[in-house]
């Protein structure tokens, strides 16, 4: 096991799928952050530490079971008691798409995490709506900030869903300090199409992206593509075969990143000049833990399950 740390903060939330027939097709935790925690310490044995919140309630216990079960450290998770757990209900329209409806509620006050040490070549995963939330985000950027000082690595995953905050003017500016904290930026072209209004990844990197962070490593799942660009060039991997809109596949892409990133035992300088071998290694590593992760997921609908 490395014995560099890996710290996930984020928002634990529960997804249910219902079927194009109104069936409900079952439940999963959600979003990239909490998955990729779970695939690093159950398929990686990485040390995975969970920062985030979750309601003392069954949605909880649900999400916090799931990540313990995978072998994730869950002492920095709050169990708050005013409030509940975040679920998200997607349902599926007659021509496969989803829509979502988000039921949430956190009282002000929330957010007592107890923060984990943070140690010189630790990696910190942050993303998703908890890091640009004012509620979350005042408690959380000094944290951030200390993480940065104590020189490890800061991986930031931008996406949210557009409901939460439908007006990107007042988000942005907290999403550009995110990115000028970070050392890589993991993305999907549908997060560079929500927040830069556009797709093309590259264009996005050298126009909105390089100026604050060096890297980024981006999902296009309508071109069966992933990419990782810097500076130094950027490498495009063909994956013509895979499912790569899905939740557990996005999610997989973060873990095998972040796990090729410990195994190089990455630098915030190395990630400045990303030389082409760290690059290769990224994106091979990422695809591979994608595609065993998706591979393990026993029910159709999670495979599909964007």
């Amino acid at each position: 096991m490395n014995s560099k740390k890996i710290i996930c903060i984020g928002e634990c939330a529960l997804d249910i799928v219902f079927g194009a027939d109104g069936t409900p097709l079952g439940s999963m935790p959600g979003g990239r952050l909490v998955n990729a925690a779970a695939i690093l310490a159950r398929n990686h044995d990485c040390r995975v530490v969970m920062a985030g919140e979750a309601a003392a309630d069954a949605v909880g216990d649900t999400v916090v079971s799931f990540l313990s079960d995978a072998g994730v450290d869950t002492t920095g998770v709050d169990r708050f008691t005013e409030g509940r757990t975040p679920v998200t209900i997607f349902m599926t329209a007659a021509d496969g798409r989803l829509s979502a409806t988000r039921y949430e509620s956190y009282a002000e006050e929330c957010f007592d995490i107890v923060w984990p040490r943070i140690d010189e070549g630790d990696i910190v995963l942050f993303g998703g709506y908890y890091a640009i939330d004012r509620r979350m985000r005042r408690r959380m950027l000094p944290l951030l900030q200390h993480a940065a000082e104590r020189k490890a690595l800061l991986v930031y995953l931008p996406g949210y869903l557009p409901q939460q905050e439908p007006r990107i003017t007042r988000v942005m500016p907290a999403i550009l300090e995110n990115m000028e904290l970070s050392h890589i930026v993991c993305t999907r072209s549908a997060d560079l199409a929500l927040i830069f209004g556009a797709r093309d990844a590259a264009a996005c990197y050298r126009n909105h992206i390089d100026f604050y962070c060096r890297a980024l490593l981006n999902v296009d799942a309508a071109a069966h593509t992933v990419g990782y660009y810097s500076a130094a060039g950027a490498d495009v991997l063909d994956v013509p075969l895979s499912a790569c809109a899905s939740l557990v596949w996005n999610a997989g892409i973060v873990a095998g990143a972040v796990k090729a990133l410990a195994d190089a035992g990455a630098t915030p300088e190395m990630i400045e000049t990303s030389p082409a071998m760290l690059r290769n290694a990224v994106l091979r590593e990422a695809v591979a833990t994608a595609d065993t992760a998706l591979a393990a997921m026993p029910d159709a609908w999670q495979r599909t399950h964007e």
